[in-house]
C-alpha cells in the first residue's frame, strides 16, 4: 500500500477544476446512510430538544450530510475549499428551509477562530483526500475546535490494499487511532457499518472518537 504526496491536493484550484468538470466520485448525490443511522439509533448523535448541538463538516462538498443535520436540529457549519459545490449546497439549503453557516475556507485555518465550537463533527472523505502529510496536522485542527467531550464521527476510506497514489489516499485504521489519540481523543468504538454505500461495503470503517475533557 502506497501513499505518495500529491502537492495538487492542497490547492483550491485543483478541486475546483475536478467539479468543474463532473469528476467528484465521492459524492453519493444523498445523505450519508452510515450518518443517517447515527442520528436516529445512537443516543450518543440523536438530536436533543432542549438544546441546539454545534456541529462541522469539514470538506462537505454538497453538504447532503450538512442539510439532513441541521433538519434534525444541529446548528450546523459547513466548510469546503472550493466554492463550486458550495454554491449548489447554499441552494439547496434554501430549499430545504435550512440555515446553515456555510464557509469558503482552508479547514487548516479553522483552529485559529473556532477553538472548543463544535459539539460533534463528521468526517468523511476530507481524510482520505488530503496530502497523508498533512493528516495529522488535520486531525489536531479537529482537536482543537471540537468542545471538550465532544464527538468525532469519523467514516474513514477506504482501507484496503489497492495501491493509488490518490486522492482519494490509503487509510489504516492504526494511524488514524493514533493520530487521534495524540490530538486528545478516546476512541468511543470502531465498528465495520452495516450501511455503508454497495459500493463501498466493507472498505469503511467508522471510528467514534471523544475529546478528553
Amino acid at each position: 500500500m502506497i501513499n505518495e504526496s500529491n502537492a495538487e491536493c492542497n490547492s483550491a484550484d485543483y478541486w475546483s477544476e475536478r467539479y468543474r468538470s463532473g469528476d467528484a466520485p465521492w459524492d453519493l448525490r444523498e445523505e450519508t446512510a452510515v450518518f443517517a443511522a447515527l442520528r436516529t439509533t445512537n443516543p450518543l448523535f440523536m438530536p436533543r430538544p432542549e438544546e441546539s448541538r454545534t456541529l462541522l463538516v469539514p470538506g462537505c462538498g454538497f453538504g447532503h450530510d450538512a442539510i439532513s443535520f441541521a433538519q434534525a436540529g444541529y446548528k450546523v457549519t459547513a466548510v469546503d475549499f472550493a466554492p463550486e459545490p458550495l454554491e449548489q449546497l447554499r441552494s439547496a439549503s434554501e430549499h430545504a428551509g435550512v440555515a446553515l453557516s456555510i464557509l469558503e475556507r482552508d479547514v487548516f485555518t479553522l483552529r485559529w477562530d473556532l477553538q472548543d465550537s463544535f459539539d460533534v463533527v463528521l468526517e468523511y472523505t476530507c481524510y482520505c483526500a488530503l496530502d497523508p502529510s498533512r493528516r495529522s496536522e488535520y486531525v489536531h485542527m479537529l482537536g482543537a475546535v471540537t468542545k471538550p467531550g465532544g464527538l468525532v464521527a469519523g467514516l474513514f476510506f477506504p482501507l484496503d490494499d489497492v495501491q493509488r497514489s490518490g486522492p482519494p489516499y490509503n487509510v489504516q485504521e492504526s494511524e488514524v487511532y493514533h493520530q487521534f489519540e495524540e490530538a486528545g481523543f478516546i476512541c468511543v468504538s470502531s465498528d465495520v457499518p452495516r450501511e455503508s454505500h454497495p459500493a463501498r461495503a466493507g472498505r469503511e470503517r467508522l471510528m467514534i472518537f471523544r475529546k478528553r475533557q
